[in-house]
């Protein structure tokens, strides 16, 4: 089904790692905004060590709205090289099932992983429709064959997950150049659209070229490592 699925609408879902081993993989997080904070001229304490990853940035955010975006874009660029998270973005497993699913060997080059977050105080930087190769030119972006999203706690629609406009594409929609790069709404109007549920421990893969954005989010932070995979 999740290979028929992904042929068909241009994503699935699938369960990947143990639940566990992702819980683990926050403790990265943590550890980096730890290591930032530590290295600035504020006091360590006002970056709520206290707190669990998931209320920590908004709650610094809801004091000190500029030190709280140093500390997010510190995450954002740096943390998925922290040991548990480089350990899923590397897993044999994720690897094999990404390949599958995109019918065709991958892990040419280096693969890019990042981390994203989806925090209540921080809704301006949710991502609007788009799909992760948005110019197929021939370059070496447009090698990218296939997305896994991995969820570090349970996510779904109430929870800051993705929307996906699903349908597998020959080509990616027009994007405009704005203050971010997006594909307007009326171009995919027609498109049925899903919210899928993403429990801790699975994935949401994702074709190059399927329309999706993040969900807004007012409760807990929501955070994700990102693996964008290469055809070889």
């Amino acid at each position: 089904m999740t290979q028929h699925q992904f042929a068909t609408e241009g994503y699935a879902v699938a369960p990947v790692f143990d639940p566990a081993l992702v819980a683990a993989a926050q403790a990265d997080i943590g550890d980096q905004i730890d290591r930032v904070a530590r290295a600035l001229h504020l006091p360590f304490e006002h970056s709520r060590p206290d707190l669990p990853i998931t209320e920590r940035l908004d709650a610094i955010a809801a004091a000190e709205p500029a030190y709280a975006n140093l500390l997010r874009l510190a995450v954002l660029t740096d943390a998925h090289r922290g040991p548990n998270l480089t350990a899923l973005a590397e897993s044999p497993e994720l690897k094999a099932i990404a390949a599958g699913l995109a019918d065709r060997p991958l892990g040419g080059g280096v693969n890019t992983v990042r981390i994203r977050a989806n925090l209540a105080r921080f809704q301006q930087h949710r991502h609007n429709w788009h799909s992760d190769v948005a110019i197929d030119d021939g370059t070496e972006c447009g090698r990218l064959r296939i997305t896994a999203w991995i969820p570090l706690m349970d996510t779904g629609p109430d929870t800051g997950g993705l929307e996906v406009a699903t349908g597998r594409h020959p080509a990616p929609f027009p994007h405009v150049r704005a203050s971010d790069f997006h594909i307007e709404d009326d171009q995919i109007a027609d498109l049925p659209r899903v919210q899928p549920a993403c429990p801790a421990g699975s994935a949401l893969f994702l074709d190059r070229f399927t329309p999706h954005r993040t969900l807004a989010n007012t409760g807990p932070g929501r955070f994700a490592l990102v693996v964008w995979m290469k055809a070889a």
